[in-house]
């Protein structure tokens, strides 16, 4: 995607130009080869321009000043070590997201455009004054005819129009970048934008966040201690969101109190288990919870706002995230490790030997620490900066996952300078590692997998008449490299012959973990006696099918 040749496109890049040469970035101006682009005042000084140690803070100044696309890419970017150097992103993790409020005359026409009615047919009260103003919308005080008190969001005017037109100038300086950087190609700064570009029309439709505070209020709707507004969907749409008004004080008036250290303990700790619980057991979590979006309601109860960026995980992610939080408390770096290359989109040709020698080292250090003193931030830093040696691309529900971690560990120092998250989810995750030993849950895990494993075989005999198919019809080239045809006609047939005996064993296997959820009487501890057997079966047959393997390996050698 280009540039488009509006007036206001290179009006906009103008201007993006110039506030880089006034916060001192014409080294990147030069790079890119954008100096003509400078007001000719600029341009004839013909200065050289050199790269410094301060460039970090100069580009965040810089896209502070540019408003809300370069803010929330700064943002975005803020947790990418595996992107940008460290000290890029530490920087850009200080950007702010306050901005001037809207004149309430533009706020009113809006919502009444929106709302298809006069204000005062839908409202008592509309207070003039923004409770929150940030770059994308600000939120104000209302109550309804039937006396509800509501929170209003409104999106600022044109706002969609500007990220759209930025986006496109953002395209073609990642074009740019990637043929003037040549060393930064392995980066592919289109893809940068196009993940961007995806997670800001999320932010910019109202309709996706009133969905996301559903889902969050149906989870919490049962937890005493969590707190989640109800949506009005009758006056919600894209551009206005209209929820329950909650009174409370931001959770960071708690750095003031120093004679509650009981509560903070008892807040944070609620904190972090409802974290723990919308990430395991939901799979849904709040992926920006800074203090602005959490609040004191007493008693130490708190409640969670903005839903604007949610992060999904699936069941296979979140068994490798649970495993990744069990290796962190334990402390068990292998099983750290594991988990860690599990959840990472690695490249075919990556050495494992050498990245899980590079991880050992990196994480060692932290290990050696006792479990109080694991600072999560900088190992997530530390092993995120690592990845872009080995070409790892985690999910972007992930990265939003390590976001969110970093950000709770950050207030959660703020109010109590001796909280740690890594000890904090202690209690929490001896009750998973418990869970996880029971045979129930062996089961279960053994029904799902040998369910899938029986799916993905019974695709096998359609598989191998397309290819077979493909065969005849000359679409398909096998070039044997073996001259011994015979022996890889045994080889084939010993194949199908393991693959029948592997359906039977997961056959076996289905039927005892259903006899054992089924609790078909007798039983003993509360297991079918049946199941049992059948297990016992299932672990002869898999015992045998071993040996048969290892003997095979044996006479080959």
């Amino acid at each position: 995607m280009g540039l488009g040749k509006t007036y206001k496109d290179v009006k906009r890049l103008s201007q993006i130009i110039d506030v880089l040469f006034k916060h001192e970035l014409g080294y990147i101006i030069d790079k890119l080869k954008l100096k003509p682009l400078l007001p000719v005042s600029k341009r004839i000084k013909n200065e050289k321009f050199e790269p410094n140690s301060l460039m970090p803070k100069h580009l965040r100044l810089a896209m502070e000043e540019l408003g809300a696309t370069f803010i929330k890419l700064g943002q975005l970017l803020s947790l990418r070590p595996d992107l940008i150097p460290k000290e890029y992103c530490k920087e850009f993790s200080l950007l702010q997201d306050d901005v001037r409020p809207i004149p309430f005359k533009d706020i009113k026409q809006i919502v009444e455009a929106e709302l298809k009615k006069p204000i005062n047919e839908i409202f008592i009260y509309f207070n003039e004054t923004p409770l929150a103003s940030a770059s994308i919308g600000q939120v104000h005080k209302a109550k309804l005819k039937n006396n509800d008190i509501v929170a209003i969001k409104v999106q600022r005017p044109n706002i969609k129009e500007l990220f759209d037109a930025d986006i496109d100038i953002l395209y073609h300086i990642a074009a740019l970048i990637e043929h003037h950087f040549p060393h930064f190609n392995e980066i592919k700064a289109a893809d940068i934008v196009k993940e961007f570009e995806r997670y800001t029309k999320n932010e910019l439709d109202y309709t996706l966040e009133a969905g996301n505070i559903d889902i969050f209020y149906n989870n919490f709707r049962r937890n005493k201690m969590i707190k989640i507004p109800k949506v009005y969907w009758e006056l919600t749409t894209q551009k206005v969101l209209t929820m329950e008004f909650i009174n409370g004080k931001k959770i960071d008036v708690l750095a003031n109190f120093t004679a509650l250290k009981s509560s903070k303990r008892e807040i944070l700790k609620n904190l972090v288990n409802s974290f723990i619980e919308q990430t395991i057991e939901y799979g849904s979590f709040h992926a920006d919870p800074h203090p602005g979006n959490i609040l004191l309601l007493g008693s130490n109860k708190i409640a969670l706002l903005d839903f604007g960026i949610i992060g999904k995980v699936n069941q296979d992610i979140r068994e490798n995230i649970e495993s990744t939080f069990i290796a962190l408390v334990k402390p068990d770096k292998e099983m750290l490790i594991d988990s860690l290359i599990q959840l990472g989109f690695i490249e075919s040709d990556a050495n494992m030997q050498s990245l899980k020698h590079d991880l050992s080292q990196h994480i060692g250090k932290y290990y050696s620490a006792s479990l109080r003193e694991i600072n999560i931030s900088e190992l997530i830093y530390d092993v995120l900066a690592l990845t872009r040696k080995y070409k790892i691309k985690f999910p972007v529900n992930f990265i939003l996952l390590l976001k969110a971690i970093i950000t709770l560990e950050g207030l959660g120092k703020e109010l109590n300078p001796n909280f740690n998250f890594v000890a904090e989810t202690k209690p929490i995750l001896d009750k998973l590692i418990k869970k996880r030993s029971s045979l129930v849950y062996i089961l279960k895990a053994w029904r799902e997998k040998v369910i899938k494993t029986s799916i993905d075989a019974t695709k096998i005999p359609e598989e191998t008449r397309l290819t077979l198919k493909k065969l005849r019809e000359g679409n398909i080239k096998i070039k044997i490299d073996d001259p011994d045809i015979k022996k890889f006609a045994y080889e084939v047939d010993k194949s199908s012959n393991r693959l029948t005996f592997g359906l039977l064993i997961a056959g076996l296997a289905i039927a005892s973990a259903i006899l054992a959820l089924a609790k078909i009487p007798p039983l003993y501890n509360n297991i079918p006696i049946l199941s049992i057997v059948l297990l016992i079966i299932t672990g002869l047959f898999i015992i045998f099918l071993f040996i048969s393997i290892l003997k095979e390996r044996g006479v080959m050698k």
